[in-house]
């Protein structure tokens, strides 16, 4: 699996009421959760791509 690319704060603009929280950073980066149902969606998302908005 891929690390997930760092979106600077300063550029992601969150909805009202949310908000993000630093202590969570790299905290469940070496956890396996849903490792199986990720490695299946890579390769659909890789040759479709994600929906736009």
């Amino acid at each position: 699996m891929k690390p997930k690319k760092q979106i600077k704060s300063a550029k992601l603009k969150l909805s009202k009421g949310f908000s993000i929280d630093k202590t969570l950073n790299g905290k469940y980066d070496d956890q396996p959760l849903f490792k199986d149902k990720v490695d299946r969606a890579n390769p659909i998302l890789k040759t479709v791509g994600l929906p736009k908005l």
